[in-house]
């Protein structure tokens, strides 16, 4: 593979695509270097402030943006190839993979900041960023702000004498405001009142109001997104029916993945996981505590009121030992299967039928996930 170079123009690469991680990272490397350059050029700052704030944003860029499985990014690439019907030339290829960096960039920026406001311990298998000794929660806020403005600065080096660049820039200002109302959800499943937590209210724990943080929290940024910023790097104006198609595949695909989500964070290995899970203890509305809520007796309702929403492990392990009790994870498996069958249906209603191949890529990365 060749060097990406500063001015854009890449040296002869061999035909990466989709599914070539290695060229892929390449870009980072790029792009993290362009970033992290443009420090030398703040007027009014000494050769050591320079240092300094190139020393920690290194180490704030390679720990919080790669190191995942980059499917949201790699999913634009996939979208570019698919909507052009072949390979892409050298500089489709790193447009394509600038924009995905710019979707994991946004993750990169949401993660920070859910770390902080749920108080995780670890994240893709190590300590979470606000959790390094030498950041602590009051470098993490402002960094995760120090993350989402990269993006703009990226994509204004990058696209901004491209035709797309105002409808790429709406993207992802209208899926930043989504998900952040779907943050807002989620963090008040049970709400606040008089500075901590009000009595745990399970009536609020509902599959419509679940349902609704799904879309807004993880569908729009983790499965939309990508599809539409190559729809639009493609030329496909906004009001093209194709939006319409990807917004209804997506938001299936993403309800199915933030309840595979779920059912992970209570019963994977945090080895395995990457984290540890905490909807438990952080009250949240998921789905295995929607659908529990279905089937309780009124005495096992009993231990999702003396236990759910506590940081108390013997607490935890209560809920839990109820989730199976209740046949959930096999509830969940049956369920796994039916979404399988609706997204395969769904996908082969969709012309033209090239496009399914995008939905066909997407859907193979998250069946039957460990993590």
């Amino acid at each position: 593979y060749s060097t990406l170079i500063p001015n854009k123009q890449p040296l002869t690469i061999i035909m990466p695509g989709a599914t070539d991680k290695e060229a892929f990272l390449k870009v980072f490397d790029q792009l993290k270097d362009e970033l992290i350059g443009d420090f030398q050029h703040l007027p009014g700052l000494s050769d050591n402030l320079k240092q300094q704030l190139t020393t920690y944003y290194t180490e704030c860029l390679e720990t919080t943006v790669p190191g995942g499985k980059m499917t949201r990014g790699l999913t634009v690439i996939k979208g570019i190839e698919v909507l052009k019907g072949r390979a892409l030339t050298d500089e489709e290829f790193f447009d394509a993979a600038v924009l995905g960096w710019q979707v994991e960039w946004l993750q990169a920026f949401f993660l920070v900041a859910d770390d902080v406001m749920d108080g995780s311990i670890t994240r893709r298998g190590a300590p979470c960023w606000y959790k390094h000794p030498h950041v602590t929660q009051d470098n993490a806020i402002n960094d995760a702000l120090f993350l989402e403005v990269l993006i703009y600065k990226s994509l204004r080096r990058h696209f901004k004498k491209h035709p797309a660049y105002v409808q790429l820039l709406e993207l992802f200002i209208d899926t930043t405001f989504q998900t952040e109302v779907g943050q807002h959800i989620d963090t008040n499943g049970t709400p606040y009142a008089d500075g901590k937590r009000a009595p745990l209210d399970l009536s609020r724990f509902t599959l419509d109001r679940y349902q609704g943080c799904v879309r807004y929290k993880t569908c729009y940024y983790s499965f939309y997104l990508s599809c539409a910023l190559a729809l639009a790097y493609c030329g496909y104006p906004p009001e093209s029916d194709l939006y319409v198609k990807a917004d209804a595949v997506t938001m299936r695909l993403g309800e199915h993945f933030q309840i595979q989500d779920d059912v992970l964070d209570a019963f994977a290995p945090p080895e395995v996981l990457g984290k540890i899970g905490t909807d438990i203890e952080d009250a949240k509305c998921s789905w295995l505590v929607c659908k529990a809520l279905e089937l309780v007796t009124p005495e096992q309702k009993e231990v999702l009121v003396a236990h759910y929403g506590k940081h108390d492990p013997e607490g935890v392990e209560k809920v839990k030992a109820l989730y199976r009790e209740l046949g959930l994870e096999k509830i969940y498996e049956d369920y796994e299967e039916e979404q399988k069958k609706a997204c395969d249906e769904l996908i082969a209603s969709i012309e033209p039928e090239s496009f399914q191949e995008l939905f066909k890529f997407l859907l193979g990365k998250i069946c039957k996930r460990q993590k």
